[in-house]
């Protein structure tokens, strides 16, 4: 990704910061791998709940209970197109915080409005939201585009969402889409920074599944020109399906940007394990503890 040269003390400094806001995904229907996360990373572990529309939301609860008994720190998604209105989301917020949940990730949704709810700016401004005292809000960052949204719209929304958070002092934080290379979040985060914006930068990285599951899952997402590294990498179709994916290449291009560019906003790693959260939750926990091999070249590994 760069052919300067190699600062290597950096890139472990750099390593070990991004390691301490490591995040992971998890989906009500993998509750029971909750004991797996909490027996491998440290307490207080953000772990994101996912909230999609074919499932309960007493299970999204009961999830988040879950992780919070084992000492996890749950993260609950809203997709704020799935509220009806402000009278439902003073509801959810409600419920949300009697049962102790204290941290959202706020996003649109990839579904038409059931309501005259539109978009997270709708939330992030009410009055609803304003009088509850959560301890972080993530909204949702698309370095590679996000699919039937114009570009200057989500330029628009980003610099509004850094409005909101100088103003109201909401602790605004933005967690990106997955990508398979590091060049496209590089690039999105200078151009983010240079357009004003000034939250703090989570970089979504796929976990380490089968490269067939992440080409399925990514063309779904909409993810873009980082599909193809991924196809490169994993050559034929019976590589596909034997070998499991690794995030470290990825990790290695974001932490040598980051220590090259001190005004980087990238500030953590959250990963999407895509069903191999034990897996993935390891690979976690190696970069938690330092046993990351940085080398002269630039490359790393992860010793899970």
């Amino acid at each position: 990704m760069d052919t300067g040269p190699v600062d290597v003390e950096g890139m472990r400094a750099t390593a070990r910061r991004l390691a301490r806001a490591v995040s992971i995904e998890v989906t009500p229907r993998e509750q029971g791998a909750l004991d797996d996360v909490a027996g491998l990373l440290p307490p207080g572990t953000p772990v994101y709940v996912t909230f999609l529309a074919n499932v309960g939301f007493d299970r999204v609860l009961a999830t988040a209970r879950r992780a919070r008994e084992l000492g996890l720190r749950p993260v609950v998604h809203l997709a704020v197109r799935a509220v009806p209105d402000l009278d439902a989301l003073d509801r959810t917020l409600g419920r949300l915080v009697d049962d102790g949940v204290r941290d959202l990730l706020l996003v649109a949704g990839s579904i038409e409005p059931v309501g005259t709810i539109d978009n997270t700016l709708q939330v992030l401004e009410s009055a609803e939201l304003a009088r509850r005292a959560f301890a972080s809000i993530g909204v949702a960052g698309h370095p590679e585009g996000n699919p039937g949204v114009d570009e200057r719209a989500v330029d628009d929304a980003l610099a509004r969402k850094n409005k909101i958070a100088a103003e109201s002092g909401l602790p605004l934080h933005v967690v990106t889409q997955f990508a398979f290379a590091p060049e496209p979040i590089v690039a999105w985060e200078r151009r983010a920074r240079e357009a004003g914006n000034t939250l703090p930068v989570h970089v979504g990285l796929p976990g380490l599944t089968s490269p067939a599951t992440l080409l399925r899952f990514g063309l779904a997402c909409g993810v873009g020109p980082s599909l193809a590294v991924l196809r490169k990498q994993s050559g034929s179709v019976l590589r596909l399906a034997t070998q499991t994916y690794r995030p470290d290449e990825t990790l290695a291009g974001l932490v040598r940007a980051a220590t090259d560019d001190p005004d980087s906003r990238i500030a953590g790693v959250h990963l999407f394990p895509f069903g191999a959260v034990k897996r993935t939750a390891r690979w976690a926990a190696a970069l938690r503890e330092g046993r990351v091999e940085v080398r002269e070249d630039g490359t790393l590994d992860v010793a899970d």
